[in-house]
């Protein structure tokens, strides 16, 4: 098996993150990014004139994808860390974005010939101190914890995201990357054994994004209201897992077998989109509120890759043939 690239010190890997354009986030994996195994070709040439934007659609490598699936919404920092307002608008806007068929209209390219459906369980807020910060390491002591302690229901745990979701001023980490130089969020997996069981638990981390008093930006601040930045981060992190929930074991074993939909160079549904607005220099392109299908109500989200239109495609009346 091929052995991993690397790019100043990190090994080169899928993309797994949401990250802002330009930050050291960016450049310490999106730059970076590449299959962890065997490379997919590039082709030779490109057509004088013709876009090359193709080179950036989504391959599927036989992976787990899971196009019937649920999610939890779990708030760290306890309840003085929240505003119950925040939380009801977070919850309303994801489930809707979740469930919304002129959304569900683009993803359901990447499973043809199947449905796709997205359940909420209901959301809680932990019961702990507020965390000054958030590693991954603390990430799956916190998942493991809900499994062990029962605070997560142990069914369905195959096709089940739990999404922690940071406080106001809690910075997430990743490796060599901070929400305070453009981390917004990412998704991955944590196995386990009880007894004989292996159990493995999905997981994403959502920065709180917003402008400090300080005058930084923890994670991804576009929207004109921190909530709907965790909604617009949120919605990316969980289609990623729904195309590309097993990116962890590609990383972990370098083999590209466990991947989903992911591009020749490793990026997800999310990533091209905001990389691309990034080059615009307008990430208002892609992180847009679009008005839900069955309500009257606005969404944040951040619009997905799409193979059909070669780049970032919005809310869309009837599904691609």
């Amino acid at each position: 098996m091929a052995q991993p690239h690397t790019n100043g010190g990190y090994a080169f890997q899928p993309m797994r993150i949401q990250v802002r354009p330009g930050s050291k986030a960016e450049r310490l994996y999106y730059h970076g990014a590449a299959l962890p195994g065997q490379q997919w070709p590039m082709p030779k040439a490109i057509a004088p004139g013709i876009d090359p934007s193709p080179l950036d659609d989504l391959l599927f490598h036989g992976g787990k994808v899971v196009p019937q699936m649920e999610f939890q919404n779990v708030y760290l920092g306890g309840e003085p860390s929240w505003v119950e307002q925040d939380i009801a608008s977070i919850d309303t806007a994801i489930e809707l974005a979740m469930q919304d068929k002129r959304l569900n209209n683009v993803v359901s390219q990447y499973f043809p010939h199947k449905a796709i459906d997205c359940s909420m369980r209901e959301s809680f807020i932990l019961d702990e101190s507020k965390p000054s910060s958030v590693d991954e390491s603390q990430v799956h002591e916190t998942v493991i914890s809900l499994f062990d302690s029962g605070l997560i229901r142990k069914s369905d745990l195959d096709s089940c995201i739990f999404n922690l979701i940071l406080p106001s001023g809690t910075s997430l980490k990743l490796d060599g990357a901070s929400s305070l130089a453009g981390l917004g969020g990412y998704h991955g997996s944590v196995h386990i054994r009880r007894g004989k069981t292996k159990v493995t638990l999905y997981y994403s981390a959502n920065v709180y994004s917003q402008l400090l008093a300080n005058g930084k930006e923890n994670g991804i601040a576009v929207f004109d209201r921190p909530w709907k930045n965790v909604v617009g981060t949120l919605y990316h992190e969980i289609n990623e897992f729904r195309t590309d929930a097993d990116v962890n074991d590609a990383i972990s074993e370098n083999n590209n077998d466990f991947l989903g939909w992911t591009s020749r160079d490793g990026k997800e549904v999310g990533d091209q989109p905001i990389f691309k607005a990034g080059e615009e220099g307008n990430l208002n392109l892609v992180f847009k509120e679009v008005q839900a299908t069955t309500r009257k109500k606005r969404i944040p989200v951040q619009f997905l890759y799409s193979n059909v239109v070669h780049g970032a495609e919005g809310p869309i009346d009837k599904p691609h043939t």
